[in-house]
């Protein structure tokens, strides 16, 4: 077997793996062609495409595995890696491909809270003239709602995700359409409409069981356990998270238990359990302070002041207050960081007026 044929065979397998969100097997899968990821891969004896897709791949893999694995800089080495692979394929003039390294790009933004950059590559990618039918295209518009929700931006995800219901059904694969209906899902889930909420999130874990993709089985998990929570229903909140939280801890998805985590917190705060809120929000932080996902640690720190505050701990909250403004002011925006402010003072005033 030649170089391109080990080549074909190794992406082929990556691709596979990556497919069903194996991605500690992916990245394994790599190793005859990248083995240290303080440099490029070994591109030696390779034609420009079969470079261009290994740096693509290199790239992708790593963004997904360091983020499930708390991988120092990881998204910073993909994004080098797709920023590589993008220049080749501009000048293989191969707009799919350049478009699925914008895809990326996006993710790596995205992963670290950076949304604005994250818009950015995901406008460049939708300047790509691609079929309706592209899972590259697709994608984009499962990315497109990543970021919408981060906004709260429900009404326009529904009104999106109607328009191209007919595409997903008709060119999507099963883990697209499972993507799909989890974005509905979560998007109804917040805007009260409690029966399509209900039948989107049990669709996408039947699309995500069905392809055996045990990560997203454990987001849809997580956002069921999210949607019985809204609903009052706090055993079942509780079944789903605990199955979320079991199924991030089979796979050693830090990042993704620490989201569990919170969930459960939430429910106890509901419950009004907040000590128990308390051990499970703490749990999440320890978790997600080893990671790169500042923004799931600024939601957690929010979540970690509400808590306190009811537990009458004032200097506390505060004090997780300043770290979770200053993580927010040097990550992600200025404007969350002052919404942290006003959201906490909004919440000790009734306390203070007690006293």
């Amino acid at each position: 077997m030649n170089y391109s044929q080990e080549l074909t065979a190794t992406l082929n397998k990556v691709i596979e793996a990556e497919q069903k969100g194996q991605y500690e097997q992916a990245f394994a899968s790599l190793s005859p062609f990248w083995n240290n990821t303080s440099k490029f891969p070994i591109t030696t004896g390779l034609t420009a495409v079969e470079s261009a897709e290994l740096f693509l791949r290199c790239g992708g893999v790593i963004g997904f595995l360091g983020n499930s694995k708390q991988i120092t800089n990881a998204q910073e080495i993909s994004k080098d890696l797709l920023t590589e692979a993008r220049f080749h394929f501009l000048a293989l003039y191969d707009f799919e491909k350049i478009a699925e390294c914008e895809n990326y790009l996006a993710l790596a933004y995205w992963r670290t809270g950076e949304l604005v950059e994250a818009e950015d590559w995901l406008r460049e990618s939708f300047s790509r003239e691609l079929p309706g039918s592209s899972p590259v295209r697709l994608y984009s518009y499962i990315i497109d709602g990543l970021l919408n929700l981060d906004k709260k931006k429900y009404d326009e995800i529904v009104v999106k995700s109607q328009k191209l219901e007919n595409s997903f059904e008709n060119f999507a694969d099963d883990f697209l359409k499972g993507c799909f209906n989890n974005q509905i899902g979560i998007a109804y889930k917040n805007l009260g409409m409690k029966y399509s909420a209900l039948k989107h999130l049990k669709l996408a874990r039947k699309y995500f069981q069905t392809v055996d993709h045990k990560v997203y089985c454990g987001v849809t998990e997580n956002n069921l356990a999210q949607f019985f929570h809204s609903e009052g229903n706090f055993v079942e909140a509780h079944n789903c998270a605990n199955n979320a939280k079991k199924i991030f801890e089979r796979l050693g998805d830090k990042t993704r238990e620490g989201f569990s985590l919170e969930t459960r917190a939430q429910i106890f705060c509901a419950e009004g359990k907040f000590d128990k809120a308390l051990k499970a929000i703490n749990e999440a932080i320890d978790l997600l302070e080893k990671g790169e996902s500042y923004r799931n640690l600024v939601d957690s720190y929010r979540t970690k002041i509400k808590i306190l505050i009811e537990l009458n701990k004032i200097s506390d909250a505060l004090t997780v207050m300043t770290a979770a403004h200053n993580l927010a002011a040097l990550h992600i925006a200025q404007e969350l960081a002052q919404e942290i402010i006003e959201e906490t003072a909004a919440l000790v005033q009734p306390k203070i007026e007690k006293i």
